[in-house]
This record gives C-alpha cells, sequence and structure tokens, in this order.
C-alpha cells in the first residue's frame, strides 16, 4: 500500500473509531425510558401539566383531558439538541388515545422522553 493510500486508510480508521466512542459515550448518558399504559378512564377533566428530566432531554407538556379522552396536547419545553421532530408524536398520541405509538425515526430518545412526560401528565389527572 502506498504511504498516501495507508495514511488515508488509517484516518478513515480513526474517525470511524472516535464515531463509535462518542455513539457509545452518548448512548451511556441517556437513561432507559419506559412507558406505561395510564387509564383514560381514571382520568379527570381538565388540564393537566407533566414533566420529565431525561438528562439530556428534558420535556414539560400540558394535556387537556375531556370525558376520559386526551383533547389535545401542548409541548411547553422540549431541551432535545436535534429531537425536534420528535414533536410529533403528540399527534398520534391523541389519535391513539394511548402512549402505545411508533417512536419518531431519527428521534427516538426525545419521542420516548415526551411520551413520559404526557405519562406524568395522565397520572396526574388520574389522581384528581
Amino acid at each position: 500500500m502506498r504511504p498516501a493510500r495507508a495514511s488515508r486508510a488509517a484516518s478513515i480508521a480513526l474517525g470511524l473509531c472516535a464515531a463509535l466512542c462518542a455513539s457509545l459515550l452518548f448512548s451511556s448518558c441517556l437513561t432507559k425510558v419506559e412507558i406505561g399504559s395510564p387509564d383514560l378512564g381514571k382520568a379527570a377533566d381538565g388540564a393537566w401539566k407533566g414533566y420529565y428530566d431525561g438528562k439530556l432531554v428534558k420535556v414539560e407538556v400540558e394535556i387537556e383531558v375531556a370525558s376520559h379522552r386526551i383533547e389535545s396536547i401542548r409541548i411547553l419545553k422540549h431541551e432535545c439538541g436535534k429531537g425536534k421532530p420528535a414533536e410529533r408524536i403528540v399527534d398520534s398520541v391523541v389519535a391513539a388515545q394511548s402512549l402505545q405509538v411508533d417512536s419518531v425515526s431519527g428521534a427516538t430518545y426525545s419521542s420516548k422522553c415526551i411520551l413520559k412526560a404526557i405519562e406524568v401528565a395522565l397520572e396526574s389527572a388520574s389522581r384528581g
């Protein structure tokens, strides 16, 4: 192998190694987010707030509940870096009337943090 090619190959390998290390470091900072299934039948009418701190992603939402249905979800705060596309998950939750919806591709962790904040709000609504 010529020196220029060897240098380029080494540079590519080093770049891939750095990317892998960065990915592993990033994933180790994230907490595993488990999404429950709150009972909408217990949710009282009104506006309810929920907050979730997933370290790198922080979310605050306000949900509007009427007749045991989620009428709307507003994202009040979403600190997320590049996870903004996840915000469209609220439309899926309202349509499905469930937190058991698909995450937004490319914004999985932000999606789960938004779902968790909605779960917290629904739990508040269930306690009245």
